[in-house]
């Protein structure tokens, strides 16, 4: 389906988050102290307002993203400082340290993002923010919104330029969305400097990659620029008889004919093809004692004849400013994308039999396509009345996506899951369970008003309206379905701006998500509403980019989905869903090259009402209640050793709710909870820079920790990622 509802995935924590968060802050802060009294540089104004400070990396100008305007909170550059809510920057610099290679690797580091949801699945990410799922309407690339539904593409990590996360209902800026928050991937775009980058990488699972990055001028005024930047690799992965191929594309050129206008015009392509799926592992096994023994991590459930997902992503977007005097400038965004899947699988269905190791499959064979027609224009005007300064933002923007899915399934062969069988032939697959072409339009109009009283007040007041709809035609049994719903959201915040770089906010914002699809009487669902109200500190000094922020969030949403317990094949829009808790996150960029970041997570998600009271005040699966991660790169500044750097980082991921099972497979109607354990991962990277050639070598779950991912009952676990050993060389010029 285009349009799908994943349900927010809950947790439960076992350990003690005080000692830890104190260590994290004190840390940072010992951190940034050092360096003010040091020769730290003193940050530049750039054009847009913010501060920011060119550091150096492997021969290369970063600028640092610590403390620049981030586009994602305000779509007007305001600073980190400056914006009342939460919100988290991975820039490239890390991204080229850290050697990311999905989206969810760039963001395992963030505080209030949980990204093991999909454990080694290689076909999308699906990260969780503050215990919402941010995978289906979540993502953004350049600040429109990534193919929406279950089958959204992969963003490949080495077109990006920085990868943000606003935390919070985020609806008054970029309309229907889960109330966790948004990600926006920044891809990279064309430079006034010339950059040539070719480089390689090899690494264990026999994984191959080829990486090419272009940029520069094309004609001597500067008035034209270019960028090309191009990746492909081939990665056995860590599943048995598992791959996992990706080629993908990305030119751009930018027209500059003066100072106050650009256009540029982004084109990428992507063909991605695994066998690498989510798995559906028995909980008994992996999580629980199986009086067979322990599952192995590189279990294939499938059949090597028959699992493909098989994907082509390609698109065309444009980037439109125009500065028109002192006061109005506008900007146009727009990208027009397709998307087609082709998607078979056999996967687990139901309970292990009785003797705890056979396992009953389905053959799946999914082929779908989704079209997407994205624009965004703002215009942006800079003014003051009385002792107030202004900076108004008035915007419209529109979405239309329209796709169609045509799925086929019956029952296959039982797998061992102590001694695959593979090469089993496949049953015909019969049972045409769906062929629905579904549309999505949204419309929405929205006005900001940044507002600043003096050097120490600043005030942000946001108001949208929206118009949705949804269609779905089902033309395997002739049914057609169409919603419309509208909606006003909002958010209101204050900053209060210190003179030595301490900031307390708080906000409240909105936000709004259309349920598909209708009840047992045909009625359309209401909508799922999300409010949120944040409270913290900010503290950027002035002298160093560093930033550090403490949040504390209360999050309700409504009108959640919940089955129909008199009529369970169909849904009520009854449930509501509380997360509430506390981050802490820092990050140092620091003048004797040393960069570190830390996170910790403190996250309660409960069911408050539910058409299930066996579920009432559980957490749902997935999310941990506790996360703690501590990373840090040092890079030596002189002497003989110039250019060597090291760097190394902890991952605590706590307990989650894995759900229910059947303590004995013999006895249907018994069952219990179970949850999965909690897990420590750590990683590594030695570098070294030598006029235009970098070196690397990375090491991710360095100790090779056997840990289970997540689970989504008692067949649906997945093992997480074991050691990956990653090589680079690299060459700029």
């Amino acid at each position: 389906m285009l349009i799908a509802n994943s349900p927010a995935s809950r947790v439960a924590g076992r350990f003690r988050p005080a000692l830890l968060s104190c260590a994290i802050a004190g840390a940072l802060l010992l951190a940034a102290q050092s360096a003010v009294a040091s020769d730290a540089p003193v940050a530049q104004p750039d054009v847009d307002g913010g501060d920011r400070k060119v550091t150096e990396l492997q021969g290369v100008q970063v600028k640092a993203a610590v403390v620049a305007p981030a586009q994602v909170g305000s779509k007007t550059a305001a600073p980190l400082i400056e914006t009342p809510q939460s919100i988290s920057v991975i820039d490239q610099q890390e991204l080229t340290v850290r050697a990311v290679q999905n989206l969810s690797d760039a963001l395992v580091y963030t505080a209030g993002v949980s990204t093991n949801a999909t454990g080694t699945d290689e076909r999308y990410d699906w990260p969780m923010i503050r215990g919402f799922s941010a995978g289906a309407f979540g993502i953004y690339l350049d600040g429109l919104r990534f193919v929406p539904g279950q089958f959204a593409g992969r963003i490949e990590p080495y077109l990006l330029q920085s990868v943000s996360v606003l935390k919070g209902p985020s609806s008054v800026l970029y309309g229907q969305d889960t109330p966790g928050g948004v990600i926006d991937a920044s891809s990279k775009l064309p430079t006034a400097e010339p950059l040539h980058e070719l480089g390689v990488q090899l690494g264990n699972q026999d994984f191959r990659q080829l990486q090419a990055d272009f940029s520069g001028p094309l004609d001597q005024a500067g008035h034209w620029l270019y960028r090309l930047t191009a990746v492909a690799h081939d990665d056995d992965t860590q599943i048995d008889h598992g791959y996992d191929k990706r080629v993908a594309i990305a030119p751009a050129i930018t027209w500059r004919p003066d100072e106050d206008t650009s256009l540029t015009l982004l084109a990428n392509f992507q063909r991605d093809l695994t066998n690498s799926l989510y798995p559906f592992l028995p909980a008994q096994g992996s999580v629980l004692y199986n009086p067979n023994g322990r599952l192995s991590p590189s279990l294939f459930t499938g059949d090597t004849d028959f699992d493909s997902y098989k994907r082509s992503q390609y698109g065309l977007g444009y980037q439109f400013k125009h500065r028109i005097d002192e006061v109005w400038s506008f900007e146009l965004d727009g990208r027009v994308e397709r998307q087609q899947v082709d998607w078979r699988q056999q996967y687990g269905t139901g309970t292990l039999a009785p003797d705890y190791r056979t396992m009953q499959r389905i053959a799946f064979h999914d082929q779908s396509w989704v079209n997407s027609y994205t624009f965004d224009n703002r215009a942006i005007a800079h003014f003051e009345t009385g002792p107030f300064t202004h900076t108004v933002l008035l915007g419209l923007d529109a979405s239309y996506f329209t796709g169609l899915s045509n799925e086929y399934g019956n029952l296959a062969h039982p797998l061992d899951v102590f001694n695959p069988v593979y090469g089993q032939p496949v049953p015909p697959l019969s049972v045409h369970s769906s062929d629905t072409a579904e549309t999505l339009r949204q419309t929405g109009v929205y006005a900001q008003d940044q507002i600043k009283y003096g050097d120490h007040w600043v005030g942000m007041f946001d108001v949208r309206r929206d118009w949705a709809s949804t269609r779905a035609d089902y033309l395997l049994g002739g049914g057609i379905t169409h919603q419309s719903d509208s909606k006003t959201t909002g958010r209101a915040g204050l900053v209060y701006l210190t003179d030595f770089g301490l900031a307390p906010y708080v906000s409240w914002s909105t936000s709004f998500l259309p349920n598909s699809g209708t009840d047992y009487l045909g009625r359309p669902f209401q909508p799922s509403l999300g409010r949120q109200i944040e409270g913290g500190l900010k503290y950027q000094p002035h002298d160093i980019d560093a930033t550090l922020t403490l949040s504390v969030f209360d999050i309700h949403e409504t009108n959640v989905l919940e089955t129909d317990p008199q009529h369970p094949n169909f849904s009520m829009a009854a449930g509501e869903v509380r997360s509430r808790g506390a981050e802490l996150e820092g990050v140092a960029h620091l003048t004797d090259g040393l960069q570190l970041r830390a996170a910790y997570t403190y996250d309660q998600v409960r069911t408050l009402r539910s058409t299930d009271p066996t579920q009432l005040d559980k957490p749902p699966t997935t999310v941990p209640m506790h996360m703690a991660s501590v990373w840090a790169d040092y890079t030596v500044q002189g002497g003989p050793a110039h250019g060597l750097g090291f760097g190394a980082g902890v991952r605590r991921v706590g307990e989650t709710y894995g759900g229910t099972y059947h303590p004995d497979l013999a006895v249907a109607a018994l069952t219990r909870d179970f949850n999965v354990p909690a897990f420590t991962l750590v990683d590594a990277v030695v570098h070294y820079q030598w006029d235009q050639v970098r070196l690397a070598l990375n090491a991710n779950n360095l100790f090779d920790r056997h840990y289970v991912a997540a689970c989504y009952g008692e067949l649906g676990c997945t093992w997480g990622q074991r050691r990956v050993v990653m090589g680079t060389a690299s060459w700029r010029w």
